[in-house]
């Protein structure tokens, strides 16, 4: 229904890879990416706007990829298939689009990058790469 909203991280991916191949745990990886995802969530959830059931809000959730951060809204799509509606809205509805998850990712970005600086660097040293 619209663009995927993301960062990437030049490099990331295989710096992962290696990490995991010279001994890192692959769900200490999945733990880092976790917390860098509850970081956008969060501020996502205080963004998202609030609609008479807040279904939408509590819907935000963030991921355990090994490799990348992920958050989703409406991830029970079958009962709430108005989620990419409201965050990238419908013209022929004359419905503007609400970005809450992209205003999320920009207004954390520092936070996130700080902390996956920090992550990589604690998964170094706890096995032994640094």
């Amino acid at each position: 229904m619209g663009e995927i909203v993301g960062v990437r991280v030049r490099g990331l991916r295989e710096a992962m890879r290696a990490l995991e191949k010279a001994g890192a745990d692959s769900e200490q990886m999945r733990e880092l990416m976790h917390e860098i995802g509850e970081i956008v969530a969060t501020r996502a959830r205080q963004l998202a706007p609030v609609g008479k059931t807040r279904r939408l809000k509590g819907s935000i959730r963030a991921g355990r990829g090994k490799t990348k951060a992920v958050v989703r809204a409406g991830y029970e799509r079958k009962s709430m298939p108005y989620a990419g509606v409201v965050h990238y809205g419908w013209p022929a509805r004359n419905i503007l689009p609400d970005q809450f998850l992209a205003d999320a990712m920009d207004q954390t970005r520092g936070e996130v990058i700080a902390r996956l600086d920090i992550g990589i660097g604690e998964l170094l040293e706890r096995n032994n790469l640094k």
